[in-house]
């Protein structure tokens, strides 16, 4: 009877399983990375759609009478501290206030989130107002229709 010889198979066997074992452990390692990019994404995007609304809301909530004393054509920044709800994760909010016409203000909101220059989620939007110039008329400006709202990007 003929005897075979397997010299090197174990060693062989082995060098697969390990790459086999690296190979699996990189890919792991990949796609846990990429999991947690795409949630903290996720979340920077939802911080910054509730942050265009609050940040709508705290213009409405401290409008002025130097707002309303603007020349018709002029606009003014309005200066929003950053919002830093989150730990973490804080947005830059950018408010511009235009008085476009008569009664017709346009309040545009920039929000970003981290850094501007290279934001991990940034909305822009616009809302129409119209305001009551009546003299001794003291209510709040309001949206000019129901979807006044208007996303630029």
């Amino acid at each position: 009877m003929r005897r075979r010889t397997r010299r090197g198979f174990a060693l062989l066997a082995a060098t697969v399983l390990l790459a086999l074992a690296s190979a699996l452990v990189v890919g792991t390692f990949s796609l846990s990375r990429a999991l947690r990019r795409a949630a903290t994404t996720t979340r920077a995007r939802a911080r910054v759609e509730t942050g265009v609304t609050r940040a709508f809301g705290e213009v409405l909530q401290g409008w002025s009478g130097r707002l309303d004393s603007l020349p018709a054509g002029a606009s003014v920044v309005v200066t929003l501290g950053a919002d830093s709800l989150d730990a973490g994760l804080v947005l830059r909010r950018r408010v511009s206030v235009s008085h476009v016409d008569h009664d017709l203000y346009a309040v545009t909101v920039d929000v970003c989130a981290l850094d501007c220059a290279h934001p991990l989620a940034q909305r822009r939007a616009r809302l129409w107002l119209r305001r009551s110039l009546v003299a001794g008329d003291s209510a709040p400006p309001a949206p000019v229709t129901s979807w006044a709202l208007s996303d630029l990007y």
